[in-house]
């Protein structure tokens, strides 16, 4: 399934770069097709690398720099977010590439919405109260990390009208995979992004 998918965007397997999702904060800038272990965002300045993000409820971050044509993959789960990747690797983009604000786009993609992602309080009492909603249920929460992603991205430089926001959920979509709604039977996806 994903040599096809590749395939369709016009790219071997052999020119995609991946990450290993750990849920960390971990960037690095790569020029090379390969698997980067350690690491939750990949960015890169060369043309036909694909860069890919496996998903399945968590959040893919897509970013480029339209003038100097920089791309930018991120993998951004409750962790990630607590660590404010999607902001850190815009601040990668101002401050080491020399991108401009104005000049950055980013998108969140599909993933679990505030209507699904139900989380406790010990990962309630980490992000905002305005990513926040109370439930019927003692000691739990409704997420909406979609949108503590795109305050970070905001907070780091990006003018609001420069963040796309997927209005997509992964769970209750049935046309996306959904780990916490099909447990470990769950498929994933990829999302993905190149320099032509």
């Amino acid at each position: 399934n994903r040599r096809d998918f590749f395939t369709t965007l016009g790219f071997d397997e052999s020119s995609v770069a991946r990450c290993g999702q750990i849920n960390g904060d971990n960037v690095c800038l790569i020029d090379l097709p390969s698997n980067c272990p350690e690491t939750d965002g990949l960015i890169t300045k060369e043309k036909h690398l694909l860069l890919a993000i496996s998903i399945a409820d968590c959040a893919p971050v897509l970013i480029y720099d339209r003038k100097l044509r920089t791309a930018a993959a991120v993998h951004s789960g409750w962790r990630g977010t607590v660590k404010n990747i999607a902001g850190k690797t815009v601040n990668l983009f101002l401050n080491e590439l020399n991108s401009k604000p104005e000049d950055v786009l980013a998108f969140i993609g599909p993933s679990a919405g505030a209507c699904c992602y139900e989380v406790g309080a010990d990962v309630a009492k980490q992000f905002d109260r305005e990513c926040l909603s109370g439930t019927d249920k003692p000691g739990k929460f409704m997420l909406d990390l979609k949108r503590a992603i795109a305050f970070q991205l905001a907070g780091s430089g990006l003018p609001k009208g420069n963040i796309e926001v997927s209005e997509n959920c992964t769970v209750c979509d049935l046309n996306y995979h959904s780990f916490r709604r099909d447990g470990a039977s769950s498929g994933r996806m990829l999302a993905a992004i190149a320099i032509e």
